[in-house]
């Protein structure tokens, strides 16, 4: 009695082979992971934006305030009473940023006054303010940095972490730190080089 061979289609009967789940698991997880990188990516641009919105408020407030009166001692605390950051990101007068992970703070520029050579702004002794952002990811330093930078009279990017500490007010604000000179344009190559690192903070410098 002769044997008939099963069909191709009887064959596939038995269901997938463990290399076509595998292969198609594969795919799938790589499928999922992209949608997630996405989904970050919109969110992280999403917070910087919104970081960009209230920090262009902060430093308009402050600058008119400068203009108006001296700002000799300023803290975070004293600007979170002039109405500087969103309620909902303060809790006992530490500012968190959007981006999470970092915080914001204002301080007069204590310490030391500011000179060209060494900072890349002339500025005495407690007559101006100093805004600082920490802990700033890479993929929306470039953003926050250049938006911020024109509205201030001078602006730094740097990986050091700094705290709201008078004595060391202004150990980071550097020429070599430097992506806005005084009276100059932002610097978008200073930007690239300074923006290089996972995580930066940045300072804007407010003058009378």
């Amino acid at each position: 009695m002769q044997t008939i061979p099963a069909s191709p289609q009887t064959k596939r009967q038995g269901g997938y082979t463990i290399v076509e789940l595998s292969i198609a698991l594969t795919i799938i997880a790589i499928l999922i992971v992209a949608g997630l990188t996405g989904v970050n990516s919109l969110l992280l641009s999403s917070k910087a934006n919104t970081q960009i919105e209230d920090s262009g408020r902060a430093l308009a407030k402050l600058q008119a305030i400068l203009t108006s009166t001296s700002v000799s001692g300023v803290t975070t605390a004293s600007a979170n009473g002039m109405g500087l950051f969103p309620a909902s990101r303060v809790a006992a007068n530490v500012v968190t940023t959007a981006m999470g992970g970092g915080n914001e703070f204002v301080r007069s520029n204590s310490g030391t006054a500011l000179t060209t050579a060494a900072n890349g702004i002339d500025l005495a002794l407690n007559t101006g303010a100093v805004y600082t952002l920490t802990n700033i990811p890479r993929g929306v330093c470039a953003d926050i940095a250049s938006s911020l930078a024109s509205l201030s009279a001078a602006a730094y990017v740097y990986t050091a972490t700094p705290a709201e500490d008078v004595s060391g007010a202004n150990t980071n604000l550097t020429t070599a730190n430097n992506i806005k000179a005084a009276g100059g344009n932002v610097l978008g190559t200073a930007i690239g080089t300074q923006c290089n690192a996972n995580t930066v903070s940045m300072s804007f410098v407010l003058r009378p």
